[in-house]
């Protein structure tokens, strides 16, 4: 924003522009852009404090010379003018506005609309004041959509959109605004801010926030919410688990979710974080432990075009291109391609995503052409399955288990319908016979599934130390996904 006349200064872009210089001011005082610009009592603890007035506008010069290629000095001399009669105007327009207006009176005699500069500045005025009477952050923010439903007139409208959208980002207002939220909360209440339908804890503020969002006419609002979710995405620390393979997929899980969401689906910041995140994958302390759960080369090779296909840095690539060729050109390609449990299916299902995804990376073609000329040559002689696996599918790895009355059992074998675990302390069979109803947790760990719910249980037979069960998951989503696993 680069103002050239005083009504310049008083509009959304200069006090956006504003509120990012003097951001630490800001929060510190407790102020918005809007207090600062339309509150003549703002503008004498400014003035009163000299140095802090010149450094607000030296750090405006500075940006906008360096995008003008003008003088910092003469550009400085434009803003203080510019300043001394904005805060003059603001002065005067303060001076006719009624002490203790409500909001509801300001609408009913119109003091929020109005086509002159004067009248613009009038409305600036009157919601500085609205805002200054509110000592929580809820509460001001409240304010700024009472104003937006009411429907005032357009200038109206853009300044509480602004306004708005500095209380969402402040700091000091998160707390009020979001609770006592997590990153994790915090980036799903963004999202369903965004338009999301999956649950998240909102606040009411929050929740009249997004019916206004959904209407697609607070565009600052908007760019606030994308700015808090980047926030929340950046960083360096896991998000959703320490464990990288679980880490990965959770947030492949995030980008499908926001993608789905036009208010973020084209945004630079926000998608420059997630593949920032998946970048860091490609580093040897996250690379090595999220391909080196599998012993499969297929499986390992699908996963290192999955995280090619999310980063964008060029040496990153670089380095993966040349791990896929090592898995490509392997003496032992033929026989760890797939293993001992993987069946037909799984060797079907595993050669035609590789396939896929190779055709489909973005690859410099000279090297993409010998790869999947390598992989179609290699796949000609792999050592494929004898059988399909889909009736072992459900025999447990040494990761699952059924947690029951607080104690972990490893599972042996399951099915959409019934499980069998064990072996069980005696002091846990001592309580058990045939017939009960218990609830249990199931935690699954497999190469093609990872699950964990929660179930209703009923006991059908306890033989050798282990127990036979029969159950069901009122989640129909969870149970979807185990009929899917079963019938694949």
């Amino acid at each position: 924003m680069f103002c050239e006349t005083e009504a310049e200064t008083y509009a959304d872009p200069a006090r956006e522009l504003l509120f990012q210089v003097a951001r630490a001011y800001l929060e510190r005082a407790g102020l918005t852009a809007t207090d600062l610009v339309f509150s003549p009592e703002q503008h004498r603890i400014l003035l009163n404090d000299g140095p802090r007035f010149q450094e607000v506008l030296q750090r405006v010069a500075l940006l906008q010379g360096q995008h003008t290629k003008r003088p910092v000095s003469e550009r400085m001399r434009e803003l203080t003018a510019m300043a001394e009669a904005a805060i003059r105007r603001v002065e005067t327009q303060a001076a006719g506005v009624p002490d203790g207006v409500s909001l509801q009176q300001a609408l009913q005699t119109g003091l929020f609309h109005g086509g002159t500069l004067d009248e613009w500045v009038r409305s600036g005025v009157v919601l500085a004041r609205l805002l200054a009477a509110r000592t929580e952050w809820d509460a001001r923010a409240a304010l700024c959509l009472d104003l937006l439903e009411a429907g005032a007139g357009n200038e109206a409208h853009a300044m509480a959109d602004q306004t708005l959208s500095e209380i969402l980002r402040l700091k000091p207002a998160a707390t009020a605004l979001f609770g006592d939220a997590n990153r994790r909360q915090m980036i799903e209440t963004c999202l369903r801010l965004a338009g999301g339908n999956d649950p998240a804890r909102m606040t009411p503020v929050l929740e009249r926030l997004r019916t206004g969002l959904a209407g697609g006419s607070l565009e600052r609002c908007q760019m606030a919410v994308r700015e808090r979710l980047a926030e929340m995405l950046d960083g360096t620390l896991p998000l959703y688990s320490t464990e990288a393979y679980e880490e990965f997929n959770a947030l492949l899980m995030l980008k499908q979710r926001a993608t789905a969401l036009p208010m973020l689906a084209s945004d630079e910041t926000v998608m420059g974080a997630l593949t920032r995140r998946f970048t860091r994958f490609a580093a040897p302390d996250l690379l090595n432990p999220l391909i080196g759960r599998d012993a499969e080369f297929a499986r390992k090779i699908l996963t290192l075009l999955r995280l090619y296909r999310e980063i964008e840095e060029g040496n990153a690539r670089f380095e993966l291109q040349g791990i896929i060729s090592h898995y490509m050109e392997h003496r032992e390609f033929t026989t760890k391609f797939v293993g001992p449990q993987s069946g037909k299916d799984d060797f079907a299902t595993l050669s035609a995503a590789i396939s896929t995804a190779l055709m489909q990376a973005d690859i410099p073609e000279p090297r993409k052409t010998r790869l999947l000329d390598q992989y179609r040559n290699q796949l000609g002689n792999v050592v494929k399955p004898a059988a399909s696996r889909v009736a072992q599918r459900g025999v447990g790895t040494s990761r699952d288990a059924v947690v029951l009355r607080g104690l972990r059992m490893p599972l042996k074998n399951w099915s959409p319908v019934g499980i069998l675990f064990g072996p069980c302390p005696a002091s846990a069979l001592e309580k058990m016979a045939v017939g009960d109803k218990v609830r249990i947790g199931v935690e699954i760990r497999g190469s093609l599934l990872t699950l964990d719910f929660t179930a209703d249980a009923e006991v059908l037979r306890i033989a050798d130390g282990l127990i036979a069960a029969r159950y069901s998951c009122s989640d129909a989503t969870i149970t979807q996904r185990i009929q899917n696993y079963f019938t694949a």
